[in-house]
């Protein structure tokens, strides 16, 4: 027995020092008589002491303690456009490593849990104004626009529209945080309340929110457009939020994208087709993440169940036994949100829902973000030099950064650790309440204010 858990312990050794980035043992010529069974003896390895070695090399692992901290990594246009390359160049923040909080801060699955607890957790502030907008359908669209704290440095009048990630609103943490730190470097922040995720708002139609429908975040704009003839727009978008930002700025027409000065996509997946079989891998815990996505959305809908559930139960259109049994979110869709959207198929579904396809129609400035740690968008679905084929008809959709490699005024950006948006950061164990992507963007809307801002 004690040979046995002796060659577990090496093995498991074995396989964790090249993950720890630590140098090769030297080579040393011991002959121990009796093999194993004899070194066991000699060094008195006990059941307990190798349990808690174990132990100690799954926690080095998991919390990657022996991860280096680098600067971020940015693709351009392999014929850099210049005013793209005066926005990268001038952004202090990149030419820096990101250094996450000590002993736990490298960890994905620890920023990505933390980015909605920490920042600034406290911070209470409300909106200076509330706006509803009656959509065709009976929806009351809201949104919350948050006035500057100072005057911007260019003069300009300026305002970020931003559009947070699933199932979240201007109440979220890591949106309050982005939004306080724009409003003292001088932007006007207007954020997209998605349908049915604010607490306390009712619905005023039988729909919530929806991965790829840009209605919302299209009336949003134009009527800030309208309230603000002055006004320049920086699109920002977070994780799903990102995907509608991304759509919206290729769907818009001439006269509203001529206000829209740059954009930002935040961790987004870009394609909910090719992301349908990573769901449900166990592979950093994709899986358990699937989960707790698809019990908050149920949450959603049990919270809004008079607008958003029982009419769809009373018409035959869904099952209501077999909704609340869903537990991933691809069953969800299957179950709830293709049938209220309209399409006959999963698969036509996600193709609406996803970005990716028409990626090669961006007019606008932008900037592609995504974390190499982000347990939730693995690099398969942004990585450069892999094209996936998953739709039906079998065709090779091109990832973010092929696009960054052709198009002049798109860049795609990495960072080796945040989580899915998380990059929280900080020398201690303790995180700052100002997060690097809150430095990130406003450094980047600063940059393209000076170089995309001035006539």
């Amino acid at each position: 027995q004690g040979e046995d858990l002796l060659e577990t312990v090496i093995g498991f050794a074995s396989m964790s020092l090249p993950y720890l980035a630590l140098p090769p043992l030297p080579t040393v010529d011991i002959t121990v008589e009796g093999g194993l069974s004899s070194l066991y003896a000699l060094v008195d390895l006990s059941p307990s002491f190798l349990l808690g070695f174990l132990v100690f090399l799954a926690i080095v692992r998991f919390l990657k303690l022996a991860s280096s901290t680098e600067k971020a990594q940015v693709t351009t246009a392999a014929k850099e456009g210049e005013r793209m390359r005066r926005v990268l160049k001038d952004m202090p923040i990149l030419n820096d490593a990101y250094r996450p909080p000590w002993l736990w801060g490298r960890s994905g699955h620890l920023q990505t849990a933390a980015y909605g607890l920490l920042g600034h957790a406290t911070l209470k502030r409300t909106a200076d104004r509330r706006v509803v907008v009656k959509q065709p359908d009976g929806a009351s669209l809201t949104f919350d626009v948050f006035e500057p704290l100072a005057k911007h440095p260019s003069g300009l009048d300026l305002t970020l529209c931003l559009t947070p990630g699933i199932a979240n609103s201007s109440e979220s943490n890591y949106i309050r945080t982005c939004v306080h730190y724009a409003q003292e470097a001088g932007y006007r922040c207007a954020v997209l309340n998605h349908l049915g995720a604010m607490v306390g708002v009712p619905l005023t139609s039988s729909r919530i929110f929806s991965y790829g429908g840009t209605s919302d975040l299209h009336s949003m704009v134009s009527y800030l457009a309208t309230a603000l003839p002055l006004t320049k727009f920086i699109s920002i978008g977070f994780s799903m939020g990102a995907n509608l930002t991304t759509k919206f700025l290729i769907e818009a027409d001439e006269k509203l994208r001529s206000r829209i000065m740059f954009g930002l996509s935040v961790c987004q997946g870009y394609s909910a087709t090719n992301s349908v079989h990573l769901y449900h891998d166990w592979e950093n815990s994709r899986r358990a993440y699937n989960y707790v996505i698809t019990e908050n959305m149920k949450r959603l809908l049990r919270r809004n169940y008079d607008e958003a559930v029982a009419p769809h139960v009373e018409s035959g259109l869904i099952d209501e036994q077999r909704l609340w049994s869903a537990t991933s979110i691809v069953a969800l869709d299957e179950l709830y949100n293709r049938r209220v959207n309209g399409f006959d198929s999963l698969d036509n579904f996600y193709t609406w829902c996803s970005c990716l396809p028409m990626l090669d129609d961006l007019k606008v400035p932008m900037i592609f973000f995504n974390a190499q740690d982000d347990p939730i968008i693995p690099r398969t679905l942004w990585e450069p030099v892999k094209v996936l084929i998953y739709s039906i008809r079998v065709l090779p959709y091109s990832l973010c950064q092929e696009l960054a490699t052709r198009k002049e005024d798109v860049a795609f950006i990495t960072t080796k650790h945040g989580g899915h948006l998380g990059f929280l950061e900080g020398s201690s164990i303790a995180p700052k309440s100002v997060t690097w992507i809150d430095r990130f963007i406003v450094e980047m809307c600063d940059s393209a204010v000076r170089v995309y801002g001035q006539k």
